[in-house]
């Protein structure tokens, strides 16, 4: 096992390491919502899907991420500990944490162009509905006597 001041090294390489790896991934995904929500906003469905599968991807990445630095701070808690306080790692960590914030608002607007699409959906379903029953009316209607200039 390492001593001490190695430990404590090591832990601070790989935590900035995985930290600068972090913040690069959470621009990246910026970048991604920020395209969905053009796609949303203007109705480009065609790429929709793609887009859909890459923040699925990106959601499971997140998960890494987080089991990533948890294994890091249980393998060396206190080396962790003392390391998680530098200025370095405290300013990518409050740049990680701006970058969450935006791709939040990110995913809030997509959130709304969709409910607004799935109630414009709903109600045009609805619309198609009842014009069937207006059909099924129409069509159960007992023949009656046409008039064509007065004559029976």
């Amino acid at each position: 096992m390492a001593t001490g001041s190695s430990a404590y090294d090591q832990v601070t390489r790989e935590l900035l390491f995985t930290l600068k790896e972090e913040y690069s991934f959470y621009q990246s995904l910026y970048v991604t919502l920020d395209k969905q929500r053009d796609m949303i906003k203007y109705d480009k469905d065609e790429k929709l899907i793609d887009l859909f599968t890459e923040a699925q991807r990106y959601h499971e990445r997140i998960k890494k991420s987080e089991q990533k630095i948890a294994d890091l701070r249980e393998r060396h808690p206190r080396a962790f500990k003392m390391a998680a306080k530098l200025p370095e790692v405290k300013k990518i960590v409050n740049s990680i944490m701006t970058m969450v914030r935006k791709n939040m608002t990110l995913v809030s607007e997509c959130d709304e162009y969709l409910q607004g699409r799935y109630d414009r959906i709903k109600v045009e379903l609805g619309e198609l509905r009842n014009s069937r029953k207006i059909l099924q009316y129409i069509s159960n209607v007992e023949p009656s006597p046409q008039y064509v200039d007065g004559k029976k």
